[in-house]
């Protein structure tokens, strides 16, 4: 029997003796308020306080009227003190030697801006719908995940578009958080394992390889090891060893890991898959990671290229078709892009299919802070009212110490932080909480976040101003990903923009030491085949020969240098596989050998001249810091804007069409949950349409059986006329010649629904009708049955200039006129 809001509060109203189950009652809320009671952890009268508002406001919205009343206990863990319920907007009505009997109302805090006449908590406490994907009809194949629909238009194109990338292809998918993402990996790299085959996905933390693995397991029912990771214990060493194995005998289907894993540790397993042709894809999730992270903390995003390159020139050696490259993301800027494209583009073609509808579930609220001391005052209310779980987000390790410190302090136990210093242990055990409900806050540096889907995250607060519009809009995206109403609120000061700068700029070298400490490098080169070398990063440079060259700090530097020439197209980042050494000893010393050289690939033979620095580097460092300097501008503008913040937004991640060398571009489809400048309009929240896009490949991969090219004979078009009604024979026939069809290679199917139980899981894309720019370019049947009506024009299936083989009964007539049945004429 599923219980609810009475069943709770007689159980508080008894003092809570008996156990109750959590999972009996229907809300979120009413679960985590049972869950804090019943569980041993750290519970502070503040957490009880706001669980119960929490409670009471729920109950509120979703009943429309006043708020109810609620008889607590006056014991611990509840407040004793009228104090700390009054703290977090809650009236004592009554009061006992041993109860209080209290109610809540809505937060109308004074010094937020609109807040007098708009509650910017309600739309949170009443879980609002601000988003909604229709499902999408789905394809056959989809029934190999238990899947019968798409999650979303761009979900369904962007399959499409990775099961037919031609060979050595790179797809940039761009789809917003919510829409299906992380199966764009998952069932490519499914369907392309039978009876071998390995899908390398690239992830930035253990967390979201935990969590990919997770959901892996769910959709295939498998109980395979997929994610790769540092685990010192016997168990961890074995699973390792496991993985590793099956990479180089075909049978891992996906593998999910860091840069680092994969360019070191699975390195000889994965170049031993590659020479027997079992690499299907490779894939870089969250790839706007490569750019915000690879140029400064983790150089191994970028790595990744000449990884990858050098993957592909070991299929060009061994003869065989090279695999597609999938850089998977829910936010893509013009630099992220050209940055993506510099390292990954070749040797092409290099495409983006797009589907982005910014996020319609967050409010927008922001309110400046005079002092330090204000914004803590503030920052207090704010967490005593709003409801649970929400994030608070600092740009600084020092002050999400100071915050978290301080939030525990006043009562708040429930409460996590994490930041770039945290262990691996410390962020997984933080992880497991949160997923749990044993955690309700997190005070956190953009560490936190990547991997981190907890669906009914309420509000996401900022005690800093972001750096840049996107890591902005990306860290307000970790609220409302169950689609309801989420807030995101900035408590900002003076002293923020000067910090945001600071950490906005971009650490690029300057052209003239980078070039000298090129010059460095280059002279201890060592010479590969195809115009390739290995160059030392452990070189000091010749302006202070003093630094120790194997610091840190140095060979950061020197790897700087090499990600600017790269962008700047002097040189091209490259690989080497590391030698297989069985000794675990013998292993680390090579390791510390690979990790002191670079492997580049010389685009410029000027690449040494002072004129040519100037001319190439100069301005490629130069554009770099001015897209940073346009974010941090259009960030300052979302915090006192002049018009809908899904403009700015819409103008950060906007991308037109460049014509030479030809790249498509990205539109943006406009949604807004309540800005500043919306509700002075009076604007209620919008959701903007799905975008839908075109097809993307020109030649997409050869598909067609040799039998099928012998019966075209050089055609695209070839008409089968079948007679009415069918008889069993007749059907048998029909089944068996569309079975074969599919064998040799159809792609796109343009039938009734009537047809689709021929197709089970068959790899083919499935159409209500004829739509040529959004088919891709493959092989197609198009059935006709004699209620449809064939187009006068229906010569247009040549104009595709791929195969089509067109059903039709016998007695079709000929749609131009000319002559009674098509039969005859065609």
């Amino acid at each position: 029997m599923e219980l609810g809001f009475q069943d709770l509060a007689n159980w508080l109203g008894s003092g809570f003796i008996s156990p109750l189950d959590e999972k009996a009652f229907a809300e979120a809320c009413q679960r985590r308020l049972v869950r804090a009671l019943q569980l041993p952890h750290p519970l502070g009268q503040g957490d009880i306080a706001v669980l119960v508002r929490h409670l009471l406001r729920h109950e509120m919205e979703i009943q429309g009227g006043a708020s109810p009343s609620l008889k607590v206990p006056r014991k611990t863990p509840f407040p004793t003190q009228r104090e700390v319920w009054e703290r977090s907007g809650i009236a004592v009505l009554n009061e006992g030697p041993d109860f209080f009997v209290v109610s809540a109302e809505p937060w109308h805090p004074e010094w937020l801006p609109q807040a007098e006449q708009v509650s910017p908590e309600t739309p949170l406490f009443k879980e609002v719908r601000r988003r909604s994907h229709e499902p999408v009809s789905g394809d056959p194949f989809l029934k190999a995940l238990g899947y019968e629909t798409y999650q979303s238009v761009g979900q369904r194109e962007a399959i499409r578009t990775i099961l037919t990338a031609p060979p050595e292809s790179t797809l940039v998918v761009n789809l917003p958080t919510g829409s299906g993402k992380s199966l764009c990996a998952h069932l490519p790299a499914w369907l392309a394992s039978k009876p071998v085959g390995v899908t390398i996905v690239v992830v930035p933390t253990v967390a979201l390889a935990i969590d990919q693995e997770r959901a892996f397991k769910a959709q295939t029912k498998t109980n395979i090891a997929t994610a790769y990771y540092s685990d010192t214990s016997i168990e961890g060493q074995e699973r390792r060893e496991e993985i590793r194995d099956r990479i180089r005998q075909g049978t891992q289907p996906i593998v999910f890991t860091s840069p680092e894993g994969l360019i070191e540790s699975l390195s000889f397993s994965v170049y031993e898959a590659v020479r027997q042709g079992f690499l299907r894809y490779m894939v870089i999730d969250e790839a706007h990671i490569v750019e915000q992270w690879g140029d400064e903390f983790r150089p191994e995003f970028q790595e990744l290229a000449g990884f990858r390159r050098s993957l592909l020139r070991v299929c060009r050696d061994n003869k065989l078709p090279g695999f597609p490259t999938l850089l998977l993301t829910a936010t893509v800027t013009e630099s992220c892009l050209d940055t993506l494209e510099t390292l990954f583009g070749a040797p092409g073609p290099f495409e983006i299919v797009s589907s982005v509808q910014l996020r319609p579930e967050p409010s927008y609220w922001f309110a400046y802070c005079g002092s330090e001391a204000e914004r803590q005052e503030r920052l207090v209310e704010a967490v005593a009212h709003l409801p649970r779980p929400l994030i608070i987000y600092g740009s600084k390790v020092n002050d999400v110490d100071h915050w978290h410190r301080y939030l525990q302090q006043s009562g708040y136990e429930r409460c996590a932080k994490m930041t770039g210093k945290s262990s691996q242990l410390e962020r997984l055990d933080l992880l497991n909480r949160w997923q749990a409900g044993l955690i309700d806050i997190v005070v956190a540096t953009s560490a936190f976040g990547l991997g981190v889907d907890l669906p009914d995250v309420r509000a996401v607060i900022h005690v800093c101003i972001p750096e840049t519009i996107d890591r902005f809009y990306q860290e307000v995206g970790r609220g409302g990903r169950d689609g309801k109403a989420t807030l995101s609120l900035v408590l900002h000061t003076a002293k923020d923009f000067q910090d945001a700068a600071a950490i906005g700029e971009i650490t690029y070298i300057t052209s003239d030491r980078g070039r000298q400490r090129w010059e460095e490098m280059f002279s201890h080169k060592r010479s590969l085949p195809d115009d390739r070398f290995q160059v030392p990063i452990t070189v000091p440079p010749p302006y202070n020969i003093d630094l120790d060259g194997s610091s840190i700090r140095n060979q950061d530097w020197n790897i700087r240098t090499l990600t600017l020439m790269s962008r700047a197209g002097l040189i091209a980042l490259d690989a080497e596989p590391l030698p297989h050494i069985e000794d675990k000893e013998d292993f680390k010393q090579a390791i510390e050998q690979y990790r002191g050289y670079r492997t580049v690939q010389i685009s410029d033979e000027q690449h040494l001249k002072v004129d040519v620095w100037a001319e190439k580097v100069e301005p490629a460092r130069n554009q770099r810091q001015q897209w940073a300097f346009n974010s941090l501008k259009l960030m300052k503008e979302a915090l006192r804007p002049k018009r809908c913040l899904a403009e700015i937004f819409s103008e950060a991640y906007s991308i037109q069409t460049r014509l030479e060398p030809s790249r498509r571009g990205v539109p943006v489809e406009r949604s807004c949950g309540g800005c500043p400048y919306c509700r002075q309009k009076e604007i209620a929240p919008f959701q903007g349409a799905t975008p839908t896009p075109f097809r993307v490949w020109q030649q997409p991969s050869d598909r067609k059986g040799e039998a099928l090219k012998a019966v075209l004979a050089g055609e695209d078009l070839l008409g089968i006329f079948y007679s009415l009604p069918l008889d069993r024979q007749s059907e048998r026939d029909r089944k068996r010649l569309i079975l074969w069809l599919l064998k040799e290679g159809i792609g796109n199917v343009v039938a009734p629904q009537a047809i689709y139980s021929l197709l089970n899981e068959a790899l083919v894309f499935l159409f209500e009708a004829y739509q040529p720019f959004l088919m891709p370019k493959i092989p197609t049947l198009v059935y006709y049955d004699s209620e449809t009506i064939l187009p006068e024009d229906y010569q247009q299936f040549t104009k595709a200039r791929v195969p089509h083989i067109v059903f039709l009964p016998e007695s079709t007539p000929d749609p131009t006129g000319c002559i009674p049945v098509l039969q005859d004429s065609f």
